[in-house]
């Protein structure tokens, strides 16, 4: 799946599509008035790298944070560690079939 970044509190943040219209619906389902806005659950919940990954998921102290907002929000970070590991693993397994390749090659020259 593909990602793009976004911007979430300020922040850029690495979502897939899918991820980033769960996010705008739960936004939309929080949203009761102009003075509080979905968008306002997701304030000081959460920091990224330079890359849009979430590093750090801060347990709510200053404000009232659904189960909702924080499961999602869990999801997504973990969601983007897997999508990390399955790249790496997917590059070192190219690169393992073409040393493979390379050393098939070599051994049916010795015989």
């Amino acid at each position: 799946m593909s990602t793009s970044m976004k911007i979430i509190d300020n922040k850029k943040i690495s979502l897939t599509e899918d991820e980033y219209n769960m996010y705008k619906q739960i936004c939309a389902s929080y949203t009761i008035a102009p003075s509080q806005k979905g968008e306002d659950f997701f304030v000081d919940l959460f920091e990224t790298d330079n890359d849009g990954i979430i590093v750090f998921l801060r347990p709510p102290s200053k404000r009232q944070v659904s189960l909702e907002i924080f499961l999602f929000m869990m999801s997504i970070m973990a969601n983007q560690h897997l999508r990390a590991v399955h790249t790496q693993v997917n590059d070192l397994c190219k690169k393992m079939n073409e040393k493979i390749s390379e050393l098939d090659i070599k051994l049916a020259q010795i015989k």
